[in-house]
Order: structure tokens, then C-alpha cells, then sequence
């Protein structure tokens, strides 16, 4: 009787080990960093955004409001500028890849003018 018990026991210990999951070196997505994807939203009727990601420049010709995506690895320094086409209030807004308003600013720009802004945006 005793014999089975613990054989018993030790199968069940085993078993134990046995279905544990364990970290492996093979494991194809160990290694892979997933980008996280921010949100650019301005408000204008015409006007020209152009920012800096890294030390990657784009630019945006805005017709209308539009929303811009930007994609980012790191903890980085997003750089802006609003250039206005004609006298307006012009609204920026940045959201982070959680949905985190990083800011919010609404500004009355003149007409050929240039505001330059910069934020912070965290990964965490």
C-alpha cells in the first residue's frame, strides 16, 4: 500500500514539473519590440504641420481637421510646427499610444506665422 502512495505521490510531482511553462531561448517572439501608435489631432482650416519623430521630419498639408498617426519604440521628445496659412485658432492635440491626452492647446495663429511646440511621450 505503501508502495503505490508513493508512487502515486511522485507521478503526481511529475506531472507537477512537467506542465509548467517554462521561458525558452526558441521562442520566436522573445526578442521582438511591437511599435506603439500616437495620435496627432489638429484643428484647422489651412495650415501645414510638420514634426519630428527621432530625427525623422514629416509633414502634413491640413486641409481640414485631420488626425495624424505616428508610430514610436522608445520614450522620445515629439517636436512640432504649425505653420498658418491665414489668421486662425488652430487646435493641437497629442494622444499617446494608450489613449493618454498629452496635451491639449488651442491657439490663435496670424496669417505665415510658425508656433513650435515639443512634448514628451513616454512608452509606459
Amino acid at each position: 500500500m505503501n508502495t503505490r502512495r508513493i508512487t502515486f505521490l511522485i507521478f503526481c510531482i511529475a506531472l507537477l514539473f512537467a506542465s509548467c511553462k517554462k521561458d525558452s531561448g526558441l521562442d520566436p517572439l522573445s526578442n521582438v519590440v511591437f511599435p506603439k501608435n500616437g495620435v496627432i489631432r489638429i484643428e484647422c482650416t489651412d495650415c501645414a504641420l510638420t514634426y519630428t519623430i527621432l530625427k525623422d521630419n514629416f509633414a502634413v498639408d491640413v486641409k481640414n481637421s485631420e488626425d495624424v498617426k505616428f508610430s514610436y519604440v522608445s520614450d522620445f521628445e515629439l517636436k512640432t510646427s504649425i505653420n498658418s496659412k491665414k489668421k486662425q485658432n488652430i487646435r493641437l492635440a497629442v494622444f499617446d499610444s494608450y489613449g493618454r491626452m498629452v496635451s491639449n492647446e488651442l491657439s490663435s495663429i496670424e496669417q505665415g506665422v510658425s508656433k513650435i511646440d515639443s512634448f514628451n511621450i513616454k512608452v509606459n
